[in-house]
């Protein structure tokens, strides 16, 4: 087996498109990162499909596009990525080493993370906004509400700061 065939049995498009920074939603569609996609317009699986610019492949088509690389360069840095082992004569290895994540991708994605949990928060401060706001002219906010308030303007501050 070669380097090729060891990649595709063991890693998926989705698989790797999440392990670089591409947020999937639970029916397995995500932003396309090869044009301008502000809604989720492609579809990923063990293959992917862009239903915006009809890019189409597997999971080395993937790697190979996202990193301008050629098809051996992708199936390569999949396999070093994901910790597949292939001896010299290109078989897999029984049991993948763990995969070790570059500390620039590890940095990545956490900013990711951090990023996706303030929008979170944001989108959740949001709805309490119009759930707990005053319904008449003379009425007092909720003091929960009021706290949160507060705390987000803080946050705001030394997110600025940062």
């Amino acid at each position: 087996m070669n380097v090729f065939e060891s990649v595709k049995e063991n890693v998926t498009a989705r698989q790797a498109a999440e392990m670089y920074g591409i947020r999937i939603n639970r029916n397995g569609m995500a932003c396309c990162p090869f044009h301008d996609d502000k809604h989720p317009s492609m579809k990923v699986d063990k293959r992917f499909h862009c239903f915006g610019c009809q890019e189409d492949g597997d999971v080395i088509d993937f790697a190979a596009k996202l990193y301008g690389l050629n098809s051996l360069g992708a199936a390569v840095k999949l396999a070093a990525d994901f910790g597949i082992d292939y001896d010299s004569k290109g078989r897999a290895s029984p049991r993948p080493a763990k995969k070790k994540l570059s500390e620039e991708l590890r940095f990545k994605q956490a900013l990711l993370q951090c990023f996706r949990i303030l929008s979170d928060y944001n989108h959740l401060l949001e709805k309490w906004k119009t759930e707990y706001a005053p319904k008449e002219p003379e009425e007092e906010w909720h003091p929960c509400l009021w706290r949160l308030y507060r705390s987000r303007h803080t946050l705001s501050i030394c997110w600025i700061s940062f």
